[in-house]
């Protein structure tokens, strides 16, 4: 084995979740660590392929244990020689592990993101004049306009509500042809089903401008990790 890839620690409850990912799972005192070899990824850990490789086997396995226990993730790139300096680092970051699953005990980051559907402008009869031509081109301008501010007010109340619900929430960077919204929540499980229930509510409301919201989740919450120090 030519190293270990330390991808998080969950709460040790005993539980281990059916994902095909192949990785190793380390109990503790009081938690589990949850290892990756390094011989499962690129040989090269400056590649950008090695990076993409380990942050998807870090998603899929921690997502995976987040259904059923806490989940702390640590920051990509944790790699050490072996179980003996996998167990130094845990025992030297004791109180940073312990701190961080206390404030994430019990929850687990959903995302939310609203879905704008195309909406084609209405079939008109060919304009009898080029005077029509142009009060129905910035008819269907201002229509366009409209519709605009409408969605950015609703998906601005849509986020007020669903944070409300949350513990924290953190907007995520909006790409272009991308969500309205995009939106990470930490959230605690008593709370899911109100979550799944206003989730529902704001895309029923959402249908009349051709808006849809999509939550995503339990998922590992990598949008809310603690800052931890150094490794091996």
């Amino acid at each position: 084995m030519s190293g270990l890839l330390l991808l998080g620690v969950v709460s040790g409850l005993g539980i281990s979740p059916a994902i095909t990912s192949p990785h190793l799972r380390l109990d503790g005192d009081g938690y589990a660590a949850i290892l990756l070899s390094l011989d499962r990824l690129p040989p090269d850990p400056a590649s950008p392929d090695w990076a993409v490789q380990a942050a998807l086997a870090q998603n899929a396995i921690l997502s995976a244990y987040a259904a059923t226990e806490d989940v702390l993730p640590v920051a990509l790139g944790a790699a050490f020689t072996g179980i003996a300096a996998v167990k130094r680092h845990l025992d030297a970051e004791r109180a940073t592990l312990d701190a961080g699953m206390e404030r994430l005990a019990g929850r687990a980051e959903y995302v939310a993101q609203l879905i704008a559907e195309q909406v084609a402008d209405g079939a008109a009869p060919a304009p009898a004049s080029g005077s029509a031509f142009l009060k129905a081109r910035s008819a269907r301008h201002e229509q366009r306009r409209h519709l605009a501010r409408e969605r950015t007010g609703f998906a601005r109340a849509t986020a007020e509500e669903l944070a409300s619900l949350s513990c924290s929430a953190s907007a995520r960077p909006l790409k272009p042809d991308g969500p309205l919204l995009d939106l990470s929540l930490l959230v605690a499980r008593d709370r899911v089903p109100g979550l799944l229930e206003a989730a529902e509510a704001s895309s029923r409301a959402g249908s009349r401008l051709a808006l849809s919201v999509r939550l995503i989740g339990p998922c590992a919450p990598f949008s809310f990790l603690p800052e931890t120090r150094g490794h091996d």
